[in-house]
């Protein structure tokens, strides 16, 4: 009988931790409502649990590399899985903004420790080709998990009679966390015996090379395209991560059936899941620049789409619009973000390029919640800022094609020069 190849099994593990993690953790939009009414804390002060979590989040990935050098994957996963279970029950019994801060900061280490970041790195170590395939695979996982918690956490959330409910949700997720994490603790390994045997030697293949030399960190620092593939992977996450935290009170603000609305995350959920896988296949199959513009545009027609929904049969539709072209959006935050890191600069400086740009795109995070939250506050509603989150996208979508056309006159210029 043919033995079974581990890398299987660290895929299933993989799977199951961003299922778990990312998935039962990060849906902080159903928890939004509930919890500024129990404790009448503004929406504002609030969102910035999200600010926290994306600053821890940013830091810890600029020190990636060193840390999976120092600590190896093993062991950063187990302390990943202990900070989650803290965060989870530290927002739990918190009766102030200041718990919650807390809670997010711990949310944050725990998240960069056994989600994307971690496992695109696994993922790397394990796999030689199909990148794209597998690692939106394994990140599709989050939606699904965000599909089932959504519809388990939200009637405890929504209890009638019951203001506190949030707090028995928070405390189930801590308990399924600490039994998946000694599963995936107990089955993980560091990285397969010949490890050399990952990496794709230049050919004369037809097939697009998915591994290549790449640019060195210190080289990358001094071209231009560098800065604007940042500053593209910074307003990506301020807007998608933004938007993510407040569309559900949209809804809820506008008048939509509390029915009508966790059936839409739960939609928008399943539909984040096919996206991913989607947008890894056309990654493998068509290149970056093809998933970029679809990617994009559909972000800014969605957010445009959102600020006309109301409490209407015709609302309803649009609403079913918004969330097919958000979810198909959103990979960009996520999956993309190690497909940019890998088109542009290559292996030679990958896991630094990859902590560099995955913490520039958590600042974007950590302040379109507060900004967009701010907006609410000021004007009452969020559909002036959804519009302005819409020109943006557009502006991004036209300046990053400029960005592949200079990273792929580098990379013609390196390939030549050997």
């Amino acid at each position: 009988m043919r033995k079974l190849d581990y890398k299987w099994i660290i895929f299933g593990i993989c799977f199951l931790m961003v299922f778990v993690c990312l998935g039962f953790c990060s849906s902080s939009s159903i928890y939004l409502s509930a919890i500024t009414e129990a404790l009448d804390i503004k929406r504002s002060l609030f969102s910035l649990r999200d600010s926290f979590r994306f600053v821890a989040s940013a830091v810890v990935s600029v020190f990636f590399g060193a840390f999976i050098y120092k600590f190896g994957v093993r062991r950063m996963v187990t302390i990943g899985f202990v900070f989650l279970i803290a965060s989870m029950v530290i927002s739990a019994v918190a009766d102030s903004v200041i718990g919650f801060y807390v809670g997010g900061t711990l949310l944050g280490i725990g998240l960069s420790f056994t989600t994307n970041t971690m496992a695109s790195s696994i993922i790397r170590r394990w796999f030689k080709k199909d990148i794209g395939k597998y690692t939106g695979l394994i990140f599709s996982a989050n939606g699904i998990g965000a599909a089932l918690v959504t519809q388990i956490a939200s009637p405890m959330i929504n209890r009638e009679g019951d203001p506190f409910g949030y707090r028995d949700a928070y405390l189930l997720i801590a308990l399924v966390l600490a039994i998946v994490g000694v599963v995936v603790v107990l089955f993980l390994r560091e990285r397969p015996k010949v490890e050399s045997a990952l990496m794709i030697s230049q050919n004369n293949e037809k097939k697009r090379e998915q591994f290549w030399e790449g640019v060195p960190y210190q080289d990358a620092k001094k071209c231009s395209y560098f800065y604007l593939a940042a500053a593209i992977v910074f307003i990506t996450g301020f807007v998608l991560q933004g938007i993510n935290c407040v569309y559900v009170a949209h809804f809820e603000d506008i008048g939509m059936e509390a029915s009508f609305v966790a059936l839409i995350v739960s939609m928008f959920s399943l539909m984040l899941t096919a996206s991913k896988i989607l947008v890894g296949v056309m990654y493998d199959k068509f290149g970056l620049r093809i998933i970029m513009i679809l990617c994009q545009l559909g972000a800014a027609i969605s957010f445009f789409l959102l600020s006309l929904v109301q409490a209407s049969a015709v609302g309803k539709v649009i609403s079913v619009v918004f969330i097919l072209l958000y979810a198909m959006s959103l990979p960009l935050e996520t999956l993309v973000v190690p497909l940019i890191v890998n088109d542009l600069f290559g292996t030679v400086s990958y896991d630094k390029f990859l902590g560099l740009f995955v913490a520039i795109n958590y600042v974007g995070y950590s302040i379109g919640s507060p900004i967009i939250n701010l907006c609410y506050d000021l004007f009452g509603s969020y559909n002036l800022v959804f519009a302005i989150c819409g020109g943006l996208m557009i502006i991004s979508c036209i300046v990053f094609q400029h960005v592949i056309r200079e990273a792929e006159q580098m990379k013609k210029t390196l390939i030549a020069s050997k």
